[in-house]
């Protein structure tokens, strides 16, 4: 529970404003904190909050830990000592000087990560498909949940102009896995979440800061939307959902950022064919903002069934182009979900309801990658690192094979392979001639530029074939020769 003798979280009283004009209120603990938080473990805990009074003491207590800042600039910052991964629940009692008290409860440390990107990521777990839904919930495990929606910018243009110190609505806030909580956040971020805490037994935290139908240019601050030349937005104005969703947690310790984004540059040319850099320069750029290098865990998008391509012309490309990013964003990891999207009898042909399987592949990765738990080689997809050219075959060779390649063709032959452009590319018949190498004939005529495998809006059993023994499938993908 939060108490306070100060003001509600929910209303403010306003006599001060900062110079361009935003309104601060006389005390307030950002919302970024709240009662049933995980706070991260191992990391110096950043607790800030907004006071009018200029130069008043503020003091915090937690966990034996006593900690004093000033108010400067409008603004308190408060930092406590690292602490290793505690179930135990905990108090935090913060106050001034001028008699304002906020106590927050049930306060776990562990885990925090935060869920990225656009509608897929945001889909709440009411929508999945019933049969990967428990049969109850259980709100005493140490999994706590943080949902913001794209509805709330959406609906408060005015908030999107500039970047918000503070949780934008007042009913957000940290919350128990309870039925209602649960349902309500995101799918992909419940999955996870759950996943991980099952295997490490730690408690998680995860903060929803995805957008239904969010561009990248709309994901990052206005300096560096202008830099890559926008001045506009899709749903809000570019920036809008970084100003809102994403800047009031900057100075917020997590674990690292599941990410799940690009039909919408899907639905341009150009802005699929420059996918690859814009992602790299957010990622950069969120690195920088919160001042380490988290770890980035991608999703290549999922098929989607006929209609996609009225929607979505360009998916083919921004996969692509999310296969090209691996190669330019540091410690970035790739999942798979193009096998995974939406079941031809599902009433959402943009929204896939099997976020559970593509959750547990992205925590397969995590769980390997971040906790040694399980072979990284094993839980990434077979991916291509070397293609050359052998007289009138390509040789392509891949890593993370574990057991082998193999394809779902029910033989060594394996369709999915072309030469050439998107819009001329030439399909190629190609085997699997040993545990990590597939060999791919070059039609007569065909452009030897460039090797593609699954370069289809549409991925079928029929037009991407290759997996490893396991189930993971190899992602789409251009290599230049």
């Amino acid at each position: 529970m939060q108490t306070s003798t100060a003001l509600p979280t929910n209303e403010k009283k306003i006599s001060e404003k900062t110079a361009d004009g935003r309104t601060v209120p006389e005390f307030k603990v950002s919302g970024v904190f709240s009662s049933h938080m995980v706070l991260q473990r191992d990391k110096q805990i950043r607790v800030w909050g907004f006071s009018q009074s200029e130069g008043s003491s503020v003091t915090a207590e937690f966990d034996g830990e006593t900690v004093c800042a000033e108010v400067k600039d409008n603004r308190f910052d408060l930092y406590f000592s690292p602490r290793a991964a505690s179930s135990e629940p905990k108090s935090m009692k913060i106050y001034d000087d001028k008699g304002h008290t906020t106590v927050f409860e049930d306060i776990l440390i562990g885990d925090v990560w935060l869920i990225g990107g656009q509608s897929n990521s945001e889909l709440n777990l009411r929508f999945c498909l019933p049969e990967t839904l428990p049969k109850t919930f259980d709100d005493s495990i140490p999994v706590r949940l943080f949902m913001q929606t794209q509805a709330y910018p959406y609906t408060h243009q005015d908030l999107c102009a500039y970047p918000q110190p503070d949780v934008i609505a007042p009913e957000w806030c940290w919350r128990r896995p309870n039925e209602e909580a649960s349902l309500s956040f995101s799918a992909l971020g419940w999955f996870f979440a759950n996943e991980l805490y099952d295997k490490l037994n730690v408690p998680i935290g995860a903060i929803n800061v995805s957008a239904g139908g969010a561009c990248i240019r709309e994901l990052i601050p206005e300096e560096l939307a202008e830099e890559m030349g926008y001045d506009y937005g899709a749903n809000v104005r570019q920036c809008g959902y970084y100003n809102t969703l994403i800047h009031p947690f900057e100075g917020l310790a997590f674990k690292g950022q599941v990410f799940f984004q690009g039909e919408s540059e899907g639905c341009l040319r150009e802005l699929a064919e420059r996918y690859d850099r814009e992602l790299a320069r957010l990622v950069e750029d969120e690195r920088a903002r919160f001042g380490f290098d988290f770890p980035f865990y991608n999703v290549q998008i999922s098929s989607y069934r006929d209609e996609g391509k009225q929607y979505f012309p360009f998916l083919e490309t921004v996969r692509i182009k999310q296969f090209d990013a691996l190669s330019m964003i540091p410690d970035s990891y790739l999942s798979v979900s193009m096998d995974i999207g939406s079941p031809d009898d599902w009433e959402d042909f943009a929204h896939s309801p099997l976020k559970k399987a593509l959750a547990e592949r992205i925590a397969a990765l995590a769980l390997a990658k971040e906790y040694g738990i399980g072979s990284l080689s094993d839980a990434d997809s077979p991916m291509p690192e070397d293609a050359k050219i052998d007289g009138k075959t390509a040789v392509i060779k891949f890593r993370n094979v574990s057991d082998g390649l193999i394809s779902i063709s029910g033989d060594d032959s394996v369709n999915g392979f072309s030469f050439g452009d998107f819009d001329k590319k030439v399909p190629a018949a190609a085997r699997i001639v040993s545990a990590d190498t597939v060999v791919v004939d070059v039609p007569d005529g065909a452009d030897t530029s460039a090797l593609n495998y699954a370069y289809e809006s549409k991925i079928t059993k029929q037009n991407a074939q290759l997996y490893k023994k396991g189930g993971l499938p190899a992602p789409a993908f251009r290599i230049k020769l």
